[in-house]
């Protein structure tokens, strides 16, 4: 019985610690999803943004969190964050957690690469036969 209980809170406390993995940069920042997500259906994503130099707030990365549906091929922000340190590290000092109308993601945008990791298909594509 000590065993389970001890590895259902390794468990729960692993998952609380997110890993982010690097899928795309450009001249202004680096762009990256946690680690471990459900796809298909409408799939809930952390990214973090690691700005090269401080963003509109003066910060150094945000975190925000995207709600996906697949069906429609859009997708909306439902939390953003902006953080004094890289990496999300630091108490936020912006936080808005509003969602945003959906949106079809742009074209070779972070936001793109998000919506096809997270649905597993190109928001591009036309319909489904």
């Amino acid at each position: 019985m000590k065993k389970l209980l001890l590895a259902m809170f390794m468990m729960i406390s692993s998952s609380a610690h997110a890993e982010w993995k690097l899928i795309d940069f450009n001249d202004e920042a680096a762009f990256y999803l946690e680690d471990f997500f459900a796809t298909g259906g409408s799939p809930l994503i952390w990214q973090l943004i690691d700005y090269k130099n401080p963003n509109k707030f003066g910060n150094l990365s945000a975190k925000i969190l995207w709600e996906m549906d697949c069906g429609k091929r859009v997708m909306r922000r439902l939390m953003f964050s902006s953080h004094p340190h890289r990496m999300g590290i630091g108490e936020a000092t912006v936080m808005d957690k509003e969602a945003t109308e959906w949106e079809k993601p742009a074209l070779d945008s972070p936001q793109e690469s998000i919506f096809i990791l997270a649905c597993r298909i190109d928001p591009n594509a036309g319909p489904k036969i």
